[in-house]
């Protein structure tokens, strides 16, 4: 098989906020920004989710599918090593260190984890890059719209500012020896010392101390932080250069895998960070002619992966040894 550059790109919605954060004010939480220029030469910080992320949520997404067709997805079956190699790529440390793959190791280690060949890795002394290029999710909004592709306009249709698309939660942790309920579970010498605590916050008050009464201070916080609304679409495209039929079916499966249950940023466990893919376009550049297909994302999460699992699923020795033995 010929190489070929395979590029998909996706319209995604939230399905649930996003909270993707790029710096904190205080207890403030701010969303992650672009800056484009607009038609009249002024300049508009527009969200969005990095490249970063979504990458890095499609090498998770990839090392799960390979270690459940290799049959590894029992607790205890990875060194520190291996899940550093998965999961991050493998690190180098140093000259002369030895917590890197070799460079006759890198190519045994593409044959049994073909992912690592499009994600690329540590190898001796350097980091090899590979051949996956995955873009920013940007919010579709009027400040972006020169920027995205035809198709997505078309999609999205009305289109608002991108600060229609901002809004601004609070949440606060609360202090449990607040509560006297709860204060009553407490042993007796620590009863007395939070009483202690109370009674002097509350002198601190009323002197206006504060010093006293930041010392005397219970631990409520409260904090803000910005998401991006449910129901906010986001443009966003990966390619990636495929050097055979088994590469491509890796790339296609590491693609569905992560779309099947897309989640990105943080405040996941609190109803936060969930995407789906409501239309998609797929380019395939074949040198030295292109040509381009609708791309059906329900067909390319049910109908990939059969020889990307075969692939794995025959050589379950020889990786169950070469990730016992991996330094990475």
């Amino acid at each position: 098989m010929t190489q070929e550059l395979r590029k998909y790109e996706f319209l995604l919605e939230a399905v649930t906020p996003i909270a993707h954060h790029a710096e904190t004010h205080g207890n403030m939480a701010l969303a992650f920004r672009r800056k484009i220029r607009q038609h009249d030469g002024s300049w508009a910080h527009v969200p969005y989710i990095t490249g970063d992320a979504m990458r890095h949520q499609l090498r998770e997404s990839i090392a799960y599918a390979f270690l459940d067709a290799a049959g590894l997805l029992d607790e205890g079956q990875l060194t520190e090593a291996a899940l550093r190699l998965l999961f991050a790529g493998g690190m180098v440390t140093g000259r002369g260190d030895a917590s890197s793959i070799k460079l006759d190791q890198y190519r045994e280690m593409i044959e049994l984890i073909p992912a690592l060949g499009l994600l690329g890795g540590c190898a001796s002394n350097r980091v090899i890059e590979g051949r996956l290029t995955v873009d920013d999710a940007l919010l579709v909004c009027h400040e972006s719209a020169r920027l995205l592709p035809e198709w997505v306009l078309r999609e999205a249709y009305v289109l608002d500012t991108c600060r229609a698309h901002v809004t601004l939660e609070q949440r606060v942790r609360m202090d449990p020896t607040l509560s006297p309920t709860k204060r009553k579970l407490l042993s007796a010498a620590d009863q007395v010392s939070v009483q202690t605590r109370l009674l002097a916050s509350e002198a601190a008050h009323d002197a206006n101390d504060p010093v006293e009464r930041d010392d005397t201070k219970s631990s409520m916080l409260p904090r803000s932080y910005e998401t991006i609304a449910q129901g906010s679409l986001f443009s966003w495209g990966v390619q990636a250069w495929t050097t055979s039929d088994l590469e491509y079916d890796t790339f296609c499966s590491m693609v569905g895998a992560f779309l099947s249950n897309a989640r990105v940023g943080g405040k996941r466990a609190t109803g936060h960070g969930s995407l789906r893919a409501i239309k998609a376009f797929g380019v395939i550049v074949n040198r030295p002619s292109e040509r381009m297909d609708a791309l059906d994302t329900t067909a390319l999460a049910g109908k990939i992966g059969s020889a990307f699992r075969a692939h794995v699923a025959e050589r379950k020795e020889r990786i169950v040894k070469f990730l016992r033995e991996v330094d990475a």
